[in-house]
């Protein structure tokens, strides 16, 4: 994410956001079909962060649409809000990651598919990729 947008840089790492936490809800259900025989422990783990990650993207959702609503006027209260959303959103990445991480070693579903393997290393770098974007915004929004 690029910090040109000036005072629509909070608009801006949303929109982020809520890309991500779809991709990485779709990526719960896609780790979940590919590995038919994922232990049911992972498989209970992957619904429900499926959850998680399904509202939090709603709460972003609901976030741009009332800045829609308010003409994309940020006060000091909101930008707090939006930031102590984001800081979420990086924990919840984080923790997503921890997550794959460790299927990665402990499943020998996963371990035994070579396919599943390759999406979940690719799944967790594009979910590493999001961590990077929510630490620059806000390492950008303490340090202006």
């Amino acid at each position: 994410m690029q910090f040109c947008y000036g005072d629509k840089n909070h608009v801006r790492i949303l929109e982020e956001a809520e890309f991500w936490k779809r991709q990485e809800a779709e990526h719960t259900v896609v780790i979940r079909e590919l590995a038919s025989n994922l232990e049911e422990e992972f498989q209970e783990k992957l619904k429900a962060e499926y959850e998680s990650l399904s509202s939090i993207e709603a709460t972003i959702a609901q976030y741009i649409e009332r800045l829609a609503r308010i003409n994309y006027i940020i006060t000091p209260g909101l930008e707090d809000q939006i930031i102590d959303l984001i800081e979420f959103t990086l924990c919840q990445s984080e923790n997503f990651v921890a997550l794959l991480s460790n299927m990665m070693k402990e499943s020998s579903a996963i371990k035994d598919n070579v396919v599943v393997s390759v999406v979940i290393s690719h799944i967790i770098r594009e979910s590493q990729y999001y961590i990077g974007i929510a630490k620059a915004y806000l390492t950008y929004v303490n340090y202006r």
